[in-house]
Order: C-alpha cells, then structure tokens, then sequence
C-alpha cells in the first residue's frame, strides 16, 4: 500500500515537473516538435535594431517550410548591397535544425553574388525563443544568435 501511494505521488510529481518545463519555454503561437515558432521572425542579433527591411531573420511558416531573409549594405568607394529571400525547407531532427535551399528572390537593391543552390543553415534548437548557430571564428568556435521577435519583448535592454 505504502509503496502504491509514493509511485502515485512520485507520478504526479513528474508530470507537474514536466508541466512546468514546458511551460518554462513558452510565448505563444504555433510550435513544432522541436519547439520553433511558426511564422514569427527570428532576428540576427546584430540587426535588432535596424530598419525592418534591412533586418536578417529566419520564418518558419510551416512544419517543413521557411523563408531566411539577409541584407547587408557596404558603403565607400566599392560599394555594395546583398539583400534577397531565399525560401528554403527544413528538418528538425533531435535538437538540431537543418535547412537547405529551395528558392531564391533578390531584392530590386541587389548588386552582389548570387545565392547558391547548395546553401544550406544548421542552428541549435533549445526552444522557441531562439535559435543558436554555431560559428568558426579564426579556428575557434563561437555561437551566434537570433531571437523570437516575441521573445525580444522579455529583453528589452539586449542589443541596444
């Protein structure tokens, strides 16, 4: 009896525990398995605070499908803009996300290379508030982030 009584409890217990770890991660809209949020921007942190259309984000807007947006403008003698879509699709396989090239649109500001058709995007799936994609620097590695435009609300001092 004794031992019935502390399984039901140690069940109930987990499944509080769980409850709240999930909840824990949680700001709203549509998930995917992994916890990516569905058609909400997830922004560079380089660009938090530049112009809209001059941003860097990924969308996710289905559970196979997303769009990555770059821009990147240098100016002086040789100057030069990148900016295009390129519209991709993904898998999200244990906490890892992959995406690979479906697409392509160029921005009318465009003056640089193309896109590849082998591009491809890996990224760190912790939870819906951000993605980490993880970078050679000089041999080291270093993490880079882009973050939930819902998430961004929670930390409104990062990246100002």
């Amino acid at each position: 009896m004794k031992r019935k009584f502390l399984a039901v409890v140690f069940v109930i217990l987990a499944a509080v525990l769980l409850v709240g770890v999930f909840a824990g991660c949680s700001s709203g809209g549509a998930r995917t398995n992994a916890g990516v949020t569905l058609n909400k921007k997830y922004i560079d942190e380089e660009c938090l605070t530049a112009k809209e259309n001059e941003q860097t984000y990924y969308v996710f807007t289905s559970a196979e499908e997303g769009y990555y947006h770059y821009y990147y403008f240098s100016g002086g003698t040789f100057s030069y803009c990148s900016a295009y879509t390129v519209y991709f699709r993904y898998q999200i396989v244990g906490g890892m996300l992959f995406c690979f090239y479906d697409s392509v649109e160029y921005d009318p500001a465009h003056d640089s290379d193309n896109v590849k058709t082998y591009w491809a995007s890996e990224f760190t799936v912790c939870c819906g508030d951000f993605l980490v994609k993880n970078i050679e620097i000089g041999g080291g590695a270093s993490a880079h982030y882009y973050f939930s435009e819902d998430y961004l609300g929670e930390i409104p001092n990062f990246g100002k």
